[in-house]
């Protein structure tokens, strides 16, 4: 797949003020002009979200599909279904005229349409050419299109049937692969509450607790869905009570989270605390020890530094390593101590956690050890000690900044690493957020350059060069030309550290002499160019 260029930012703010500077006729003129240019695989996603904000604003209904199009629709699902087939931008093109229906109002014409097209397709009656998903065929939002489904059954049916009617609509789209949460994407739809919302989640609640699985560390989908409805039904409360009674992971985190969210932290306090209880050691565990740190941060807790402390000896991370170790502003002395006590702990067999611990203690062999005996594949694994470690020695040998290739390995050692607890919680303020230092603000704060001796200098280039020739031996020896830069930049960034690798450099362009793409990434890197040198394998965090 062809990689989209990320935006210069300078041209981003460019942009924004021309937008500005436009003037409301100006600037419906444009969007129309560009719209003209567009095919129709790209512009219709456009229009469709165009329509949904038109309509949200209570501004615009579009005209419905005439009775005409609708039996349209219909002789063209079943001629589909005859032949077993239907060229994805067809029903891209009829789905959207069931999406219309839908935004104008006409909910008996939106259900005919879509329950045409639909239904055959989640049952393999339609085939559009996907090797997996359906999704990837289509450019029309199905999450849309089956939330527009389930609302149009919803309106159309009495009271008394609705549970009913929901439930079998679900499973005659199941096929299709949309997740959905039933009565958010039908809300989302509609654009406000459903009418008769509570009466329906009650009888929602009741019918689908018949149904629940119970205890189990995995939720069904029918579990789903009940967490959600009680959440929507009664909010924090619900949650509490379904988290206690079920002891569900999931439920428990989205019942912490509620709380959290509602920014009462002593509440959030005691409900995080809970939770490590509640679901256990597992998955989740690092996620609340997380959760009650964070709360006894925004209380202005004494024991906020032990909370960071027991998050990672209880869910060990390179994330929550980072957090304690500088905790309450600590100093060189402090960040070693605790990194003392963090390999006495051993909470971890992490090789590459002990490898950069061993880096803040001033060990410098002991963490070149582990560089040098890491393979040469699978550098890609969270685990592998490379991607953290080769960067840090490159950092760790430079003479003030570094420059040509280093200066962009050093640069992935700048990079906040994130929680779960803060992907979720992204939309709070920033604040809210636990505070989490770089591996290269734990580096300086630790004062581990000046430590650093000319024999431990030469160990690190010894271990790089090690590392450099398995991963060079690796790529070239498995093929893997994707790799080859990546494995280029490792070797530049040896002779960049050192001069004196240059006949070691000689040695290993002559051994992969016979890969002349590897030669190419090989000048390349050793040119310095700051283009892609396959620094996207470097990666380290959760």
């Amino acid at each position: 797949m062809r990689r989209r260029p990320q935006p210069i930012p300078a041209r981003d703010a460019d942009v924004g003020k021309a937008l500005r500077a436009l003037d409301t006729d100006e600037l419906r003129a444009f969007i129309s002009e560009m719209l003209e240019r567009l095919d129709s695989e790209a512009r219709g996603p456009i229009e469709d979200a165009l329509l949904r904000r038109a309509v949200a604003r209570g501004g615009h209904r579009p005209a419905a599909p005439s009775p005409d199009v609708v039996d349209e629709v219909i002789e063209f699902a079943k001629a589909a279904r005859r032949v077993g087939y239907a060229e994805p931008m067809e029903v891209d093109e009829y789905l959207r005229r069931g999406v219309t229906a839908s935004l104008a109002g006409e909910h008996v014409t939106a259900r005919r349409i879509l329950e045409a097209l639909l239904l055959p397709i989640a049952e393999a009656e339609i085939d559009l050419g996907q090797h997996e998903m359906v999704e990837e065929m289509l450019s029309v939002d199905l999450y849309d299109c089956v939330g527009r489904y389930l609302l149009a059954v919803y309106l159309e049916t009495p009271t008394k049937g609705r549970v009913d009617a929901i439930l079998t609509a679900i499973d005659k789209v199941n096929g299709i692969g949309v997740l959905v949460e039933p009565v958010r994407a039908m809300e989302e739809a509609l654009g406000e509450a459903l009418p008769e919302r509570d009466a329906f989640l009650d009888a929602w609640i009741k019918r689908l607790e018949s149904s629940s699985r119970g205890e189990g560390a995995w939720e069904s989908g029918h579990d789903g869905w009940l967490r959600a409805a009680i959440e929507a039904r009664e909010g924090a409360e619900g949650l509490a009570r379904l988290a206690h009674a079920t002891k569900s992971p999931q439920t428990v985190r989205a019942w912490c989270h509620a709380v959290a969210e509602a920014g009462d932290w002593k509440k959030a306090f005691l409900a995080y605390e809970e939770a490590v209880t509640l679901a256990g050691a597992g998955l989740w565990n690092g996620e609340f020890l997380d959760g009650v740190a964070l709360a006894a941060s925004k209380l202005g807790r004494k024991d906020a530094t032990k909370r960071l402390e027991a998050a990672w000896l209880g869910a060990p991370s390179l994330v929550r390593l980072l957090r304690w170790l500088v905790a309450e502003d600590a100093n060189a002395a402090v960040i070693r101590k605790r990194a003392t006590a963090a390999m006495a702990a051993t909470p971890t067999k992490s090789r590459r956690l002990l490898a950069f611990l061993h880096m803040i203690v001033g060990d410098l062999p002991s963490a070149a050890s582990a560089l040098k005996s890491a393979p040469g594949l699978g550098w890609s694994n969270d685990e592998h000690p490379g991607h953290l470690l080769f960067p840090v020695f490159v950092w760790t040998l430079a003479r003030g900044t570094p420059n040509g290739v280093s200066a962009a390995m050093v640069e992935l050692l700048k990079q906040t690493p994130r929680s779960l607890l803060e992907s979720h919680l992204e939309s709070m303020d920033p604040s809210a957020m636990l505070s989490t230092p770089t591996v290269l603000d734990v580096l300086e704060r630790a004062d581990v350059r000046s430590r650093v001796t000319p024999n431990d200098r030469a160990t690190a280039v010894d271990a790089m060069r090690i590392a450099a020739s398995n991963r060079t031996d690796g790529v070239t020896g498995e093929k893997r030309r994707r790799h080859y830069q990546h494995a280029a930049t490792l070797v530049a960034s040896c002779v960049e550290a050192d001069p004196g690798s240059v006949a070691w450099l000689e040695t290993l362009r002559t051994r992969t002499s016979r890969f002349p793409a590897y030669q190419e990434a090989l000048r390349a890197a050793l040119r310095g160019r700051r283009g892609n040198l396959g620094m996207e394998s470097f990666t380290y965090g959760e």
